[in-house]
């Protein structure tokens, strides 16, 4: 089964998400955390660490893991993912390539209402992550 790795970047109360290009085969045209697939001799943090950088140019500085799930749905489809939170990173976060169509910043509130992401297992994730961000 796949592995996939991906970064929450956090700042302010807020979470960067990554709307998927709409020609994407899994989860077109929905919010999601920008990320990718464990490749051959990675672990999970080095594969996020790389997308982040190939998706929208930063470079993590600090992260810690704070959810690991298997998606639910076709086979084909399913995955383990790797959900990091990322607190500090150097660049700032930009579309790279075209896997993504827009960048935004979503409180937990906004994450709550957000119909459009494209796992359901993330929206208490990251509402859950979004809040604790606004504490600091």
């Amino acid at each position: 089964m796949p592995e996939i790795a991906i970064g929450a970047l956090i700042g302010n109360g807020t979470v960067l998400l990554a709307r998927r290009n709409s020609q994407r085969r899994t989860h077109p045209d929905r919010w999601s955390l920008p990320g990718g697939h464990v490749e051959d001799g990675e672990d999970a943090e080095t594969a996020m660490r790389r997308e982040l950088l190939e998706e929208i140019g930063v470079t993590p500085q600090h992260w810690q893991l704070a959810a690991k799930f298997r998606s639910e749905g076709p086979p084909e489809a399913s995955a383990t993912f790797h959900v990091y939170i990322v607190d500090r990173w150097h660049g700032v976060p930009r579309l790279v390539d075209d896997e993504h169509t827009s960048l935004r910043w979503f409180t937990a509130a906004e994450i709550e209402c957000e119909t459009e992401l494209a796992l359901p297992q993330l929206s208490k994730i990251l509402a859950n992550l979004a809040s604790q961000g606004s504490k600091d």
